[in-house]
């Protein structure tokens, strides 16, 4: 009897997918709605562009929640969970209904929110605070992105300037304008940052890393700037800490960058030193602890407890100048991953920054095996012509436009085209054949999110599946989450680092080359 009545709850309220990497849709019970077998998932609906990213993420298991579908004509909600098998590169999908579920949840939020306003004035009184606050949040995502757009085509004619017949002196005063337009994007940063951690918005992303990687590239990048300054740079980095750890990679690198920057920037003579150790065996959490000692100028005893303040600065002392933020940021990240920095320090003497994070150790310790992309420019032999790949850039900034055409020409391995709005875009792609698009998401007529949505929608399959990379100087995580909802493949932020735009755009054509065979 049971069994009867579960069996049939779930073929009226679930069905089975199984997906391979490529979209292609291995097996269904179509229990909710029909799919072909053989078909492309993503022609079913534009959510499922999401899948490639399951692969790049070593997450089994993932769910998304309250996903809107019209099937039939008929508004649908649906919780997805996935399942990979990353050894067969399949995915499961677990389609769940509850259209009802969360159309009641609704109608029962609604009139919980309308009796609040009623009869708590309080509330307001919050929905003002959070009015504030948001204004302030979206004030400063409009002034970074109104900052990065100029330091874009500032940073990259200095480097095409770089490369062009210049003097020793010359070059250095390149190097200074560098180094200034570099340190404005940092203090850009810096106050986006403590902007979404003081909102609580800001995110502790656990993930599987390479720490032995990641430490050799820190210690090979501060071992060259102590030389530079005629220091010695100490490194002293556990040999019992795992190669392959979980954790927030991106925030540990933010913090040991800045007590690095501060140690080196105010240490005239002696040693900086890195150390970096574990006590614990344990095969599932270790406690990694992180030492920055440095026989610098040193902090006075009265500002110890002051210099984690926001916009806190000793300049006049010569000590900590800047933006003001570095430490704040520091000392609340660290906070974020259950830790607390410590702080020891003796005027003329030199300081200790100390903490330690509990990271979790990867059950897999074997290293992944990269199949290496080769560049256009590395396929080119003797005097064979090799195909030019067509670019279409969608930028509506004209030094933008100016700075991506002597970049490509420069590497004289793609033809770009230029369309300066996302409806341009569109036309573009309908009148001629392209291998791949870079979107601006700030455009006028219509922005790079519309485009992308109406790409994804395309009836001409050829458009429907080239690949886009966002080009934008909009450097938020709910930005880059819509830009992966629209179907986006990539996203890049400005100032743009060419080397990095050139990889990420044969990665893309060397992924999706098989398939445009196939075509």
């Amino acid at each position: 009897m049971l069994n009867k009545l579960r069996q049939e709850f779930l073929e009226n309220t679930t069905q089975l997918l199984i997906v391979n990497n490529t979209n292609q849709v291995l097996d269904t019970d179509d229990s909710l709605f029909s799919i072909k077998k053989g078909s492309d998932i993503t022609d079913f609906h534009p959510f499922f562009h999401v899948i490639s990213s399951l692969f790049e993420d070593d997450r089994k298991q993932q769910k998304f929640y309250c996903v809107q579908m019209e099937i039939k004509g008929k508004t649908c909600f649906f919780d997805i969970r996935s399942q990979v098998d990353f050894e067969k590169k399949q995915v499961v999908l677990f389609i769940e209904d509850l259209t009802d579920h969360y159309k009641t949840l609704h109608q029962i939020k609604q009139v919980r929110n309308e009796s609040i306003i009623n009869f708590n004035i309080t509330q307001e009184l919050n929905h003002q605070l959070n009015v504030e606050r948001g204004f302030k949040n979206k004030f400063l995502a409009n002034v970074s992105h109104e900052i990065r757009t100029p330091l874009n085509s500032i940073l990259g004619f200095l480097s095409v300037l770089e490369n062009t017949s210049l003097d020793r002196e010359q070059l250095d005063i390149i190097g200074i304008i560098k180094d200034s337009s570099k340190n404005l994007v940092a203090i850009v940063d810096d106050l986006l940052d403590i902007s979404k951690i003081e909102a609580g918005h800001l995110e502790i992303k656990n993930k599987r890393f390479d720490f032995k990687k990641f430490t050799k590239s820190l210690v090979k990048t501060y071992d060259l700037q102590a030389n530079e300054k005629r220091l010695q740079f100490v490194t002293d980095i556990g040999t019992n800490i795992p190669k392959f750890l979980i954790g927030d990679q991106l925030r540990l690198n933010q913090i040991l960058i800045n007590l690095l920057e501060n140690a080196l920037k105010y240490t005239h003579q002696g040693t900086v030193t890195l150390r970096i150790s574990t006590t614990s065996r344990n095969m599932r959490r270790i406690p990694v602890t992180f030492e920055i000692i440095d026989t610098g100028i040193g902090i006075p005893k009265e500002y110890l407890t002051t210099i984690f303040e926001s916009f806190t600065q000793l300049e006049k002392r010569g000590l900590f100048g800047g933006s003001g933020l570095g430490l704040s940021i520091v000392k609340q990240l660290t906070q974020l991953m259950d830790s607390n920095l410590e702080v020891s320090s003796k005027e003329n003497e030199g300081s200790t920054f100390k903490f330690t994070i509990s990271l979790g150790v990867s059950h897999d310790q074997k290293e992944e095996k990269e199949t290496p992309v080769i560049r256009n420019s590395e396929k080119r032999s003797g005097g064979s012509k090799k195909k030019k790949y067509r670019i279409l850039l969608g930028e509506d900034i004209e030094v933008n436009q100016l700075l991506m055409m002597r970049l490509f020409a420069d590497e004289g391995t793609y033809s770009l085209d230029i369309a300066k709005n996302g409806e341009q875009v569109v036309l573009f792609l309908e009148k001629y054949q392209y291998d791949l698009v870079l979107m601006d998401l700030s455009m006028p007529v219509m922005d790079g999110y519309d485009a992308a949505m109406r790409i994804r929608n395309h009836t001409d399959k050829k458009i429907k599946k080239i690949p886009i990379v966002a080009l934008t100087a909009r450097t938020t995580e709910e930005e880059r989450d819509e830009a992966k909802e629209c179907g986006m493949n990539a996203y890049l932020t400005k100032p743009i680092n060419s080397d990095l735009l050139f990889k990420t755009i044969d990665r893309l054509l060397h992924r999706y080359k098989p398939k445009k065979e196939k075509n």
